[in-house]
C-alpha cells in the first residue's frame, strides 16, 4: 500500500498525508464530530477575545496575554480541523508542497507560541503574587508590549530556521505518516542526513518548555506538553505505533484551545462576572 502512494505521487513536490483510517459508515459522524468541535473552539475563543476587547476593565495584562493566547489557539486549530475533516471523505490524502509548508507554519507557530505565552502568563502571575504592591510598576505598558513581542518574534524566528533547515533536504518519498504537515514528519522523508533537524528539534522543543506557577496553568501544560513530548520522542523511535502518535498530535492541537476559554475564562471572576451581567441585560431586555 505504502508503496503504491509513493507512486500515485510519483516525481511531483506533493505529498500524501497518511491520516486516519476510518470505514466508511463512520465517515459521516466524524466529520460532524469534528466540526462541532471546531465551531465550540471558534465560538468559546471568538467570544472570549471579543468580551475582552470590548470591556475596558478587562484590558489588564492578564488578559492582554489570553488574546495572545486566544489567536495561538486559533492558528493552530484552524490549520489542522478543517483539514482533517476534508480528508475523512478521500482513501488518498495528497497535499501539495505548498500547502504542507503553510500548514507547518502555522502548527508550529501554535506549538511554540503558545508554550511561550503561557510563559509570560505565568510570569505575570508570579510578579501578581510575590510583588502585589509593584505590580502596577513593574507589568506596565510597555513590559507588555515587550514580552508579546518576545514570544510572537522568538515563535517566528524559532519557526523560520525550523522550516528552513527542513526544506533543504531533498526529498526522496511521498508518504507522510501523519495526519498533517510539521517538520518532525517531512524530515524523514529525505534521502540526506537530518540529524541537524533531530538535534534542533529537541533543542526547541525544551527551550519553549515553560514553569507554570498556577493549577489552571497546570492543567493545560500537562496536557500540551504531554502531547508534544510524546510526539516528538515517538518521531526519534520508528518503532512506536504510528496511530499512537497521530492521536497525541491531534489531541494536542484540539484539547487546549477548547479548553483554554474555560480555564483562562468561566474560571476567571471578572470575565463571569462580565459574561453574566452581559447575558442579564438581554434577558431582562427580552
Amino acid at each position: 500500500v505504502e508503496q503504491k502512494m509513493y507512486n500515485i505521487v510519483g516525481n511531483s513536490s506533493d505529498f500524501i498525508l497518511e491520516g486516519f483510517f476510518f470505514p466508511p459508515e463512520a465517515r459521516v459522524p466524524l466529520f460532524l464530530l469534528t466540526l462541532f468541535g471546531y465551531i465550540i473552539i471558534v465560538f468559546l475563543n471568538v467570544m472570549l477575545f471579543l468580551v475582552i476587547i470590548l470591556h475596558k476593565n478587562l484590558h489588564g495584562p492578564m488578559y492582554v496575554l489570553l488574546c495572545n493566547l486566544i489567536m495561538c489557539d486559533l492558528i493552530g486549530s484552524s490549520a489542522l480541523m478543517p483539514r482533517l475533516m476534508s480528508d475523512f471523505f478521500v482513501d488518498v490524502k495528497i497535499i501539495s508542497f505548498q500547502a504542507c509548508i503553510i500548514q507547518a507554519f502555522c502548527i508550529h507557530m501554535y506549538h511554540f507560541g503558545a508554550q511561550l505565552i503561557l510563559g509570560a502568563m505565568a510570569l505575570d502571575r508570579y510578579v501578581a503574587i510575590c510583588n502585589p504592591l509593584r505590580y502596577a510598576t513593574i507589568m506596565t505598558p510597555r513590559t507588555l508590549v515587550k514580552l508579546c513581542s518576545i514570544a510572537w518574534g522568538t515563535t517566528f524566528a524559532l519557526v523560520i530556521v525550523l522550516l528552513l533547515i527542513t526544506i533543504r533536504l531533498p526529498k526522496c518519498k511521498s508518504l507522510i505518516v501523519q495526519a498533517y504537515c510539521f517538520c518532525g514528519a517531512l524530515f524523514p522523508l529525505a534521502c540526506g542526513d537530518y540529524s541537524v533537524n533531530n538535534i534542533y528539534g529537541l533543542f526547541v522543543t525544551y527551550l519553549t518548555f515553560a514553569i507554570q506557577t498556577c493549577a489552571s496553568h497546570l492543567t493545560v501544560y500537562i496536557i500540551f506538553e504531554t502531547a508534544l513530548l510524546f510526539s516528538v520522542m515517538a518521531l526519534r523511535f520508528p518503532n512506536v505505533n504510528p496511530n499512537l502518535t497521530k492521536t497525541f498530535g491531534t489531541v494536542m492541537i484540539t484539547v487546549p484551545p477548547c479548553l483554554n476559554p474555560l480555564i483562562y475564562g468561566i474560571n476567571t471572576k471578572e470575565i463571569r462576572n462580565t459574561v453574566l451581567k452581559y447575558f442579564n441585560k438581554k434577558i431582562l431586555s427580552c
